[in-house]
């Protein structure tokens, strides 16, 4: 004899929670990261870059997928907001002595005036056909 309970549709867009989960945790731990001081800092660029690949692997999926809803936008701007964040540590690594000066300089400053002073000599070290610029 059958039984009249009624048994729910497997959820169409089940398949998708794991790619979602760790593209959610890719991006938690590169925002963890992006907090720390410099040096620690550049830790979240492996984050980044795998929240990027798994970001960009779920919005395929999401968009094969009918059920998706909002994770059709949702996981592009995730995507977006990854490769952004990875470029930025990027040009962190690339300029890295002289962004770490600036840090310390910062720390150090007790002025509005030597502040500004730290920024100049920052751009300064960054461009230095910037030289003979005056301060602003």
């Amino acid at each position: 004899m059958a039984s009249n309970t009624r048994r729910e549709a497997p959820d169409a867009a089940r398949p998708l929670l794991r790619w979602v989960g760790a593209t959610i945790a890719a991006m938690a731990c590169t925002l963890a990261g992006w907090y720390l001081p410099l040096p620690f800092r550049l830790a979240a660029l492996p984050f980044a870059v795998a929240g990027f690949i798994l970001g960009a692997l779920t919005s395929l999926r999401a968009f094969g997928n009918p059920a998706a809803g909002v994770l059709k936008l949702a996981a592009p701007v995730a995507t977006a907001a990854c490769g952004l964040i990875a470029v930025l540590l990027a040009g962190q690594l690339v300029f890295l002595g002289p962004s770490l000066q600036y840090q310390q300089c910062r720390t150090d400053a007790l002025t509005l005036r030597s502040e500004a002073a730290c920024t100049q000599d920052f751009r300064n070290q960054l461009d230095p056909t910037n030289q003979g610029a005056s301060r602003e």
